[in-house]
This record gives C-alpha cells, sequence and structure tokens, in this order.
C-alpha cells in the first residue's frame, strides 16, 4: 500500500514539473507580469489538463488490462481448478454411488441370506419340535407298557426263582445220581480186574511223618495224591524208584490212565524233588 502512494505522490510531482515544463519550455508562457498572456497561459493549462486526462485514461487503462489479465489467469485457474475439482468430485460422486450400489446389493443379498437361514431355522426348528413331541409320546406309551408289563417281570422273576430252584435240585440228583454211577463202574471194573499178588510188587514202607508233598510232580492232583497216599506212597524216593511192576500196580490201584506215569515223567520229576530235598 505505501509503494502505491509512493507512485501516486511521484505521480503528481512528474505532472507539476511536465506543466511547467510544457508552459514555459514548449508554449514559452513568460512568468513576468508585464508580459503575461492569459489566453496562451489557459490554453496551455488546457492542453496540460487534457494530456493528464489522456495519460491518465491510457494508464488507467494499462492498468485495467494488466489487471485484466491477470484476473482472466486467476480466473482459468480457478476454473480449471474448479473442473478438476469438479471432475475429481464427480469420480468421487460415481464411485460412491457404486460402492452405495455394490453395498446395496450386499445388503439386499444378506438379507436374503439371513431371511433363508431364519426360515431354515425355523423349519428345523418346528422338525425338532415335532420329533420332541414324538418322543415325548413314545417315551410315555413305553411308560405305559413298562407300568403295564411290570407285574409280568414280577411274576416271571418269580417263575424264573421257582425254575432256578428246580434246577438245582435237578443239578443235585444228578452229581448224586453221577456219585452212584461212578462207584457202580467202580464196583464192576474190581468185579471184573484179577487179583494180584502181594508179592508181585514191593513198596518200601514209609511213616507219614516223613511225607512229601507229591502235588509238586506234575501230573499228581489232590486226588491221586490221597490214592498214592492209600496204596502206602508218601515220598518222593518211593516214586524215583518205581519199577515196571511198580507203575503197573499203582495205575491198577489208583485206576489212572495207562501210560500217564510214563509221559508224565513222575520218576525223573520225583529223583529231582528227592536230591533237592537233601
Amino acid at each position: 500500500m505505501k509503494l502505491t502512494y509512493s507512485f501516486i505522490g511521484a505521480f503528481f510531482v512528474w505532472c507539476l514539473v511536465a506543466s511547467q515544463w510544457y508552459i514555459i519550455g514548449v508554449k514559452g508562457v513568460s512568468t513576468d507580469p508585464a508580459q503575461f498572456n492569459p489566453q496562451a497561459a489557459t490554453t496551455a493549462i488546457f492542453e496540460i489538463l487534457v494530456m493528464l486526462v489522456v495519460a491518465v485514461f491510457i494508464g488507467f487503462a494499462i492498468a485495467w488490462y494488466q489487471q485484466q489479465s491477470t484476473i482472466d489467469h486467476t480466473k482459468k485457474v480457478s476454473t480449471d481448478a474448479l473442473q478438476n475439482e469438479k471432475k475429481q468430485l464427480d469420480e468421487m460422486k460415481t464411485t460412491s454411488m457404486r460402492k452405495v450400489r455394490e453395498m446395496e446389493l450386499n445388503l439386499v443379498r444378506t438379507e436374503a441370506v439371513l431371511k433363508e437361514d431364519n426360515q431354515r431355522l425355523a423349519d428345523e426348528s418346528q422338525r425338532l419340535k415335532a420329533a420332541l413331541k414324538e418322543k415325548d409320546e413314545t417315551v410315555a406309551l413305553l411308560k405305559d407298557e413298562l407300568q403295564s408289563i411290570r407285574p409280568k417281570i414280577q411274576l416271571a422273576d418269580v417263575e424264573l426263582g421257582r425254575y432256578a430252584m428246580q434246577i438245582k435240585q435237578l443239578e443235585i440228583q444228578l452229581t448224586n445220581e453221577k456219585m452212584i454211577t461212578d462207584g457202580l463202574k467202580q464196583e464192576l471194573e474190581k468185579a471184573h480186574t484179577p487179583k494180584r499178588k502181594a508179592v508181585e510188587v514191593s513198596i518200601e514202607k514209609v511213616s507219614e511223618k516223613n511225607r512229601d508233598d507229591l502235588k509238586l510232580i506234575s501230573g499228581i492232583g489232590p486226588v491221586i495224591e490221597s490214592k498214592l497216599n492209600a496204596i502206602g506212597i508218601y515220598t518222593f524216593k518211593q516214586i524215583s524208584e518205581f519199577t515196571p511192576e511198580t507203575i503197573d500196580f499203582v495205575t491198577t490201584s489208583i485206576k489212572f490212565f495207562p501210560d500217564r506215569i510214563g509221559r508224565d515223567n513222575w520218576i525223573g520229576q520225583a529223583a529231582a524233588l528227592a536230591r533237592h530235598r537233601k
């Protein structure tokens, strides 16, 4: 702003100087009062004013043109910027509208999927409710049937107990009959088996206090051990000294399977146990 005022002041000073120069130097108007020509001075002043006005108009026109050029350039730049902004805004609007349409389509699809899911869940819920109702009815029927057959079950338990008692009694009778049959078979075998002479075998007599646990021999159990004890065999040493005649005698006496003593190697086992005992 100060620079503008400086230019204006310089312009007025220049106008005064140029006026004085034009009046005195160009028009030759004398400043002496005796030779002063008012008409020439007025004409010179009028001409100066005309030149000043023309100069002002020319300066104003030049300034206006420059200012207008600047304004036009600024307007053009602003217009281009506005057009670019408008273009960008249009593109942003188009992009936003496209995104909005895509979001609307996605929303529609999501709503359709949710609607289908809700419908499917509703159908499934109805199906489950129907199935649960059917199962409840089935359970109720089963409870009714259970209540109706419970007396039958109790009666069946009573009958089963009675049958079990009868079966037990039959087993006892069968055991007794088997024992009787075994006794008869033994008596029959004794009747058909020729008696052996006492001189055929010789078994060393041993006191029962020195007896061994004959069950340690593989093939001898409690029953066989008792039968061996019944014919005077109590120790491993006696069994280790068996002869073929003794084996035949023992097999016949205890009614044991033939050749079982040899297959189970009673003699070898008894000898080993007798040595270990020493």
